[in-house]
């Protein structure tokens, strides 16, 4: 397996969305703390275009400080927009950022299912304003007109589409259960794999945002046994949503890493974390990864970084 930092890192010091400086600066900083594997976003059209319009500084910057780009999110709600124009707009800026994906040299495309259209009392889960945060605090209000069955069926052909895009490009799309979006759970997940039917669609594994939802991680783990193509790693305490180093929340670590080792799992394990600063960060970073090398060994598995 592969140790590698979500794009969580360059959110938390830089911003959201950072500028093709801060992810240069970014790179600099992971390579100095040993990581070689790296998640990218394209977070909304002007972040993508920054990243389109400087991609030979990308690549080369990448290459200078030895990261590996292997999964790469297109960043944009509208992809699950019930406006039929609006989702046709954001398909073809997934295929660009596919594209940007591959030239990067990622093997897996990464979706959201991005927050169901209710109305909000106070702040919608993340938003591309500046501010991260995880879901989970949202107060909410449900429109007259609202039909669930609508808003799964566009969750369900957004993600046939980027699969199909997925298979003329050779690339796996994945997508993430995230708190308070429409896929949020291990059994929504699953129901939306099997809706959709592809052999190009696969889960993205969140510790954080399963134990967030109550799920039992390990438990949800193997429900999803050959349905994962990417892990996002963080402990977490089921109080709130926060993701935090290994240890300090209540997953079962021992159990989690028993069961990857029976699924002969040896793909990406994505540190996830949501500190507070940079010293923080740091420390975070550092622990858990020397946290997963020592339960990997224990389980016989082997890792780099």
């Amino acid at each position: 397996m592969k140790i590698s930092v979500t794009y969580l890192v360059t959110i938390l010091k830089y911003g959201y969305p950072p500028a093709p400086r801060d992810d240069f600066a970014s790179l600099e900083y992971l390579s100095k703390l040993g990581f070689h594997y790296l998640e990218m976003e394209g977070l909304g059209v002007r972040h993508a275009a920054g990243l389109r319009n400087n991609l030979a500084e990308y690549k080369k910057a990448l290459a200078d400080n030895g990261i590996h780009v292997h999964n790469f999110c297109a960043v944009d709600p509208d992809l699950t927009s019930l406006d039929a124009g609006k989702r046709r707009k954001a398909y073809d800026f997934f295929m660009q950022m596919a594209d940007v994906g591959c030239e990067l040299g990622a093997e897996t495309l990464h979706l959201a299912s991005y927050a169901p259209p209710v109305e909000y009392v106070g702040r919608k889960p993340y938003q591309l304003d500046g501010q991260y945060e995880f879901g989970g605090r949202s107060r909410l209000r449900i429109p007259e007109d609202f039909s669930w069955r609508r808003v799964w069926d566009t969750v369900v052909e957004s993600c046939g589409f980027c699969a199909e895009y997925g298979k003329k490009v050779g690339k796996l799309v994945i997508m993430e259960p995230r708190v308070d979006e429409v896929i949020c759970s291990v059994d929504s997940m699953i129901r939306l794999l099997d809706d959709v039917g592809s052999d190009y669609l696969k889960a993205n594994f969140d510790t954080g945002h399963f134990s967030a939802q109550r799920e039992n991680v390990c438990l949800a783990l193997e429900k999803l046994k050959g349905r994962y193509a990417n892990i996002h790693i963080a402990d977490n305490d089921p109080a709130d949503t926060r993701h935090v180093p290994l240890g300090e929340g209540t997953i079962d670590w021992d159990e989690f890493f028993r069961v990857l080792a029976r699924h002969g799992y040896d793909g990406y394990l994505g540190l996830d974390l949501g500190a507070k600063d940079d010293a923080q960060l740091e420390d975070w970073l550092n622990r858990s990864r020397d946290r997963v090398a020592e339960l990997a060994g224990t389980h016989g598995l082997s890792v780099s970084w």
